[in-house]
């Protein structure tokens, strides 16, 4: 059985230009989709740049990335 992630129903000020555009690049079919993409984007990033930060006392490391 595949567990569902909770969702709730709430209300936004977005700016529409950067919601289209983030829907585009993200590939995504609706607007939903595409924040939902953006939002597991961040945690994802959030997630590996943890370690990327404790190792960084240890050596040097430079973002290349934008």
């Amino acid at each position: 059985m595949r567990h569902r992630a909770a969702s709730r129903h709430t209300h936004l000020q977005l700016d529409q230009a950067k919601l289209t555009r983030a829907k585009t690049v993200l590939g995504a079919k609706t607007e939903t989709e595409a924040m939902g993409r953006a939002l597991a984007l961040v945690v994802e990033e959030h997630e590996l740049d943890r370690p990327l930060k404790r190792a960084k006392a240890r050596m040097q490391l430079w973002k290349v990335y934008r």
